[in-house]
């Protein structure tokens, strides 16, 4: 069981990192607007990182929906 756990997990985390890498929607709206607001690196980054981590949260609890 625990190796079907550790491959599930690979798995998610390495499509959850193509698909942000490849979904230029994903960051480009980042990159607009801090340039428009002068915003600095670590701005963000910061404010990047919180909606990532917002928006893989919002898409567990929708699985977790969805299983129940």
């Amino acid at each position: 069981m625990n190796e079907q756990i550790s491959l599930l997990i690979g798995t998610a985390a390495s499509l959850g990192f193509i698909h942000t890498i490849l979904g230029v929607d994903h960051y480009v709206p980042f990159i607009a607007i801090s340039k428009s607001l002068n915003w600095s690196k670590i701005k963000t980054i910061w404010i990047t990182t919180l909606c990532g981590i917002g928006h893989v949260l919002s898409t567990v609890l929708i699985g977790i929906i969805g299983i129940a």
